[in-house]
């Protein structure tokens, strides 16, 4: 029982005395299978097989219990659930295998118990006569059909699934059903400091802590491991906002500018990663090991955010970020979000460049040579003055920014009056940029760049006060020559 004892703080997160030995294991080498759907926002891969033949498409990332006082972890969802995750040979499903689907069930019976202790009241008639209305809709269905192909689909039923249709309506349905309601009821009544998954299933775990050791000797669910908290991620970086990041797998182009639409979309998740800003781009390939269990129990949608990377690596940061207009040819207002992002990334990457010695590609933002040529001068200057002072680079936070789209015979072009304040790891500075921004050959570029607030590169070479209006002048050979070794 101590050992059962032992295993359950860990799944629940709850700290123990050998807690830091066990993450150094876990993260020094232990990597867990790659999940088929990597980003937990609404449903996993364990319970998306038990969608069934008629395809109600009613379950969920988990199952609640059975409508008793005494707990009991439910044998059937239980059985059912590993059948679909060993893909029908639960003879060969491993420890691994066996405690996730434990952990599930015990997640999920855990919102619901917490749902309860938040003032939460179960209307088991309202949820058993809906389930009652599906199974005769069900039914009725099928009993359309002749006798033969009736039975061919009941027995496909519980050939594939391993538990009849009666037993989905009667079990399945109406638990996942009460997990729904007890979901709704707390996303409608939030709480002011909400609790983590992690603590939600310590307490429930505390409760019930017979119950489910019994089971888990029942089953031979081996105790639980720390490790299975951590989950491993590899995905692209697709935006950072201070010391959060999105990530995204299989999806680069634009993607900055259709965050929101990807996390909803279950396509990207957010994640904070302290401190590492300052080496991570948009673009770059990125693994990472996070608590699954850290994030308040009542998180949805795009306020999911995993608040604990316990580590990082850069995988690759080959991949070319691309900001795509809304049509081929020419720019509108429409564009303005993608190209505030294109700027906040070009601006992100020129500080990190200048005070921390990170690479600057003026490819990703710039089309124009000559242009090219004197921002690199200004990241080199601005390097060999501060450089070398230690002192990095955080995060970059942008204020209260403008735009405004002017059409010309060229397609237009955009405007953008960016501040920003540089948040360096002691102190930090403020100062504006203004950007204008083309349509050229299908892509946004930024075709001038001016910072001007006092002894920077722009204020000495270009001048104070200068009025960036102009998208051609970097065409301009004439006025390009003044700047050849200017401040060299």
């Amino acid at each position: 029982m101590n050992e059962v004892k032992k295993s359950l703080d860990a799944v629940s997160g709850i700290n123990s005395e050998d807690v830091e030995d066990v993450k150094r294991r876990v993260l020094s080498g232990k990597r867990r299978q790659k999940k088929r759907n990597p980003f937990p926002v609404a449903a996993t891969a364990i319970v998306a097989a038990t969608v069934l033949f008629f395809a109600f498409n009613v379950l969920k990332d988990g199952i609640s219990t059975a409508d008793q006082d005494e707990y009991e972890v439910n044998e059937l969802i239980y059985d059912h659930m590993l059948r679909s995750e060993s893909n029908g040979n639960e003879e060969d499903s491993t420890n691994e295998m066996k405690q996730a689907v434990l952990r599930n069930i015990l997640q999920i019976d855990a919102l619901i118990d917490y749902a309860k202790t938040m003032g939460y009241t179960e209307d088991i008639e309202a949820i058993e006569k809906t389930v009652a209305e599906q199974r005769d809709s069900f039914y009725a269905d099928l009993n359309k059909e002749d006798e033969e192909k009736k039975k061919t689909i009941l027995q496909t039923q519980e050939r594939n699934f391993g538990i009849s249709y009666d037993d989905y309506f009667n079990v399945i349905l109406k638990w996942t059903s009460r997990y729904e309601k007890a979901e709704e009821w707390l996303v409608r009544h939030p709480q002011e400091k909400p609790i983590t998954k992690g603590e939600a299933l310590g307490s429930f775990q505390n409760k019930h802590e017979h119950a489910i050791a019994n089971f888990m000797e029942q089953k031979a669910i081996p105790p639980f491991d720390l490790s299975v908290n951590y989950e491993e991620l590899e995905g692209t970086v697709a935006a950072i906002d201070g010391e959060q990041v999105l990530i995204t797998q299989g999806f680069v182009e634009d993607a900055p500018s259709k965050k929101e639409k990807l996390i909803i979309n279950g396509a990207a998740a957010r994640f904070v990663i302290p401190h590492a800003s300052n080496e991570i781009s948009p673009g770059m390939d990125i693994r990472i090991v996070y608590d699954t269990l850290s994030y308040p129990v009542t998180s949805r949608g795009s306020s999911l955010t995993y608040e604990k990377v316990t580590e990082w690596e850069v995988l690759s940061n080959n991949t070319v970020v691309e900001f795509t207009p809304e049509n081929p040819t020419g720019v509108s207002e429409k564009d303005i979000e993608t190209a505030y992002e294109m700027c906040v990334t070009a601006l992100t990457d020129y500080y990190k460049s200048v005070w921390n010695g990170t690479d600057f590609d003026s490819n990703l933002f710039i089309e124009n040579e000559n242009l090219k040529q004197y921002i690199d001068k200004k990241v080199q200057f601005e390097h060999d003055r501060y450089g070398g002072f230690n002192d990095p680079v955080k995060d970059v936070e942008i204020g209260d920014w403008e735009a405004q789209n002017t059409e010309d015979a060229n397609g237009g072009f955009l405007y953008l009056h960016v501040p920003v304040m540089v948040n360096k790891d002691v102190g930090g500075y403020g100062e504006a940029t203004e950007f204008l921004v083309r349509n050229i050959n299908g892509k946004l570029f930024i075709v001038d760049w001016y910072t001007g607030g006092k002894d920077t590169y722009d204020f000495i070479v270009r001048g104070e006060n200068e009025i960036i209006d102009n998208p051609d002048i970097w065409n301009d050979q004439e006025w390009v020559k003044k700047f050849d070794g200017s401040a060299d």
